[in-house]
């Protein structure tokens, strides 16, 4: 009939070891002309198209006990019952978070950048064992590793506890509010390698932030853990 409403066919769930780009989030269509947008549990998803729309279909569900504690546990999408990882709190000085599969064997590690870092490296990085750190840094950060945390240290002492420091920080990720406004210009990707290898990209897709593994040995567990805790 004319002017009835086209209904979402349904949106099955996909493999979480698909080699797909990923987002983490409840939005399974993006809202339209004349249509809200199709939401559904949280989860890490995947692109697919239906009928030429594109969707967001589940791959991993995020579950999350106690709000109030960042702990979470990923399972399979297709399979409800079978877990993937759990994402646990570690205790110390710095915040970092320990990511084991289902038999309670660690895969890595996600930490967040301290802040006398955040500079020159991005809030977040990831450590898989037998692998170099992976790491994202900005693109006018040069030099050894060494130069950039003595320059990114003293940049966080000159900083500190200033206004200034805070307006600079929000430059750097591309967000800016103003009269009760909201401005958020257009973002570069963030990639992050270990050494020289690429090994995950995080960009936009339709306003809605995307992780694209690289490396054929990042165990993609491991990244979306620390797409999970980038986005809670």
């Amino acid at each position: 009939m004319f002017g009835r409403k086209k209904e979402d066919p349904p949106v099955a769930p996909v493999r979480w070891d698909t080699e797909s780009a990923f987002v983490v989030g409840e939005v399974v269509r993006p809202a339209a002309f004349r249509q809200k947008a199709l939401i559904g549990r949280r989860a890490v998803r995947m692109s697919v198209t239906r009928d030429g729309v594109r969707y967001f279909a589940a791959a991993a569900f995020v579950e999350q006990q106690d709000l109030q504690t960042r702990a979470y546990e990923l399972h399979d999408a297709t399979q409800p019952q079978e877990l993937l990882c759990t994402i646990v709190p570690m205790s110390g000085g710095s915040e970092r978070y320990q990511v084991r599969d289902q038999t309670g064997q660690e895969l890595g590690l996600v930490f967040r950048t301290v802040a006398a870092k955040r500079t020159v490296q991005h809030g977040w990085w990831l450590r898989q064992p037998g692998h170099p750190d992976v790491v994202a840094r900005y693109h006018w950060a040069r030099g050894s590793a060494k130069e950039i945390a003595a320059r990114g240290k003293d940049a966080a002492v000159r900083g500190a506890g200033s206004l200034v420091s805070g307006v600079a920080e929000s430059v750097l990720y591309g967000e800016m509010a103003a009269d009760s406004r909201s401005y958020v210009r257009p973002t570069k990707p963030v990639t992050w390698c270990a050494d020289d290898e690429v090994v995950l990209t995080a960009g936009h897709t339709q306003g809605i932030k995307s992780y694209i593994p690289q490396a054929s040995w990042l165990d993609r567990r491991l990244a979306f853990a620390m797409a999970v805790l980038r986005q809670n």
